[in-house]
């Protein structure tokens, strides 16, 4: 076996789509017959084993080591791996675990380490929208970038949009790079929550459309807002509903969530708007089930999460028409230009009106008939990418 460390040193609760995709990733690497590969998370002394308790058997190791670095301790590591080929903490602590890679970490390990490094670059947001992003925090990812282009021993993608990204940023990088478009699992039917549970738990009075997106400026929910309004506006019926999920902060722009908050009461959507918080992941995957549709109008993705979601789940999703959607490819898409809340309008109406639970079921099937190939091909495209990188 292969043991490959996956560095959970970031957030989760703020970052949850990239927590969920590295556990994710581990559930069908367990699916594997000929898997090669022992995956094992590194996580900080105060993690809850018990958030990842879906995962049987799953290794874990609790330490500090990668955890609230003071700035000295960062610059020290990054000038050995930069200088010196390698960091002799880090490599020190992994082989003493016997990790032979790391990955899904920003941390390339350097030229000289005995640890084979595959950082995870999801997309290059900062390129397209700068102004979401301080100057500082550009530096960084650019200064970032470099490092993993250096002195990492291959690169994961989640999509061939980023890959054309990093072939005009670093060509050193572009040549490391190994897109690997995650699959998402998704709980069985006899684990979704029931309709009526939901609605008991978090107060719901009627179907609705899901709207799952972290509050981060890029993910455009003021369009949302917006095309409610006007349903509202125009339309006889009162009693459509969007219920959303996720993170409340964006270190970006603090002000974001109190803007939406303040857009909602002013507009008078607060009947129509539901905000639920960060749920639970089975709550998360219940709500998306029983939902009329599926919204994402992310002016910027890498490789949307809701999306693989709802492709596993066989659901409908209206969603913004940037290139990485396109690539996902998504059966019941139904695509808007992010900026247009006049087409998102018009497809929210006609969605909400000829929403069909049977034809719901009938897609539903099909896809949990499909998963499981497909998460098998992830994984053995994942697992082949280690293989090539380990080999002598």
């Amino acid at each position: 076996m292969i043991k490959v460390g996956f560095v959970i040193n970031f957030g989760h609760q703020k970052w949850l789509g990239g927590f969920n995709i590295i556990i994710n990733l581990i559930k069908a690497l367990y699916l594997l017959p000929d898997r090669k590969i022992e995956p094992i998370l590194i996580i900080n002394k105060k993690f809850k084993i018990k958030k990842i308790s879906e995962v049987k058997n799953i290794k874990y190791i609790k330490s500090d080591l990668f955890f609230n670095q003071s700035l000295l301790n960062r610059f020290y590591n990054k000038f050995l791996i930069k200088f010196n080929g390698k960091s002799i903490i880090y490599d020190k602590f992994f082989n003493s675990h016997g990790i032979n890679v790391l990955s899904h970490t920003l941390l390339p390990l350097g030229k000289n380490s005995s640890i084979k490094s595959l950082p995870w670059i999801p997309d290059f947001q900062y390129i397209y929208y700068p102004k979401f992003f301080s100057f500082k925090n550009r530096i960084m990812k650019n200064i970032n970038l470099k490092l993993c282009a250096q002195h990492s021993t291959k690169i994961i993608l989640s999509s061939f949009d980023v890959k054309k990204d990093i072939k005009n940023l670093s060509l050193e990088g572009f040549k490391k790079s190994n897109v690997n478009s995650f699959v998402f699992n998704i709980p069985n039917k006899n684990k979704i929550l029931s309709i009526t549970n939901l609605k008991k738990k978090y107060k719901i009075q009627s179907k609705y459309f899901y709207l799952p997106n972290q509050y981060w400026i890029h993910k455009n929910h003021f369009l949302v807002l917006k095309s409610l309004k006007q349903i509202l506006k125009n339309q006889k019926n009162k009693s459509i509903l969007v219920i959303s999920t996720g993170y409340a902060g964006d270190h970006r722009n603090l002000n974001y969530f109190n803007e939406i908050e303040g857009c909602i009461k002013k507009s008078g959507l607060s009947n129509n708007y539901k905000y639920l918080g960060v749920v639970p992941y089975k709550d998360a995957m219940s709500l998306m089930f029983h939902s009329v549709a599926i919204i994402n109008p992310s002016k910027f993705e890498g490789w949307s999460s809701s999306v693989e979601q709802a492709k596993s789940m066989g659901k409908k999703i209206i969603l913004s028409n940037i290139n990485v959607h396109r690539e996902q490819n998504p059966k019941r898409g139904i695509y808007f230009n992010p900026n247009n809340y006049n087409k998102l309008t018009s497809i929210m109406i006609n969605v909400w009106k000829n929403y069909n639970k049977r034809v719901e079921n009938k897609f539903n099937k099909i896809a949990y008939k499909n998963l499981k190939p497909r998460l098998l091909k992830y994984a053995r495209n994942y697992q082949k990418i280690i293989l090539k990188t380990t080999q002598p």
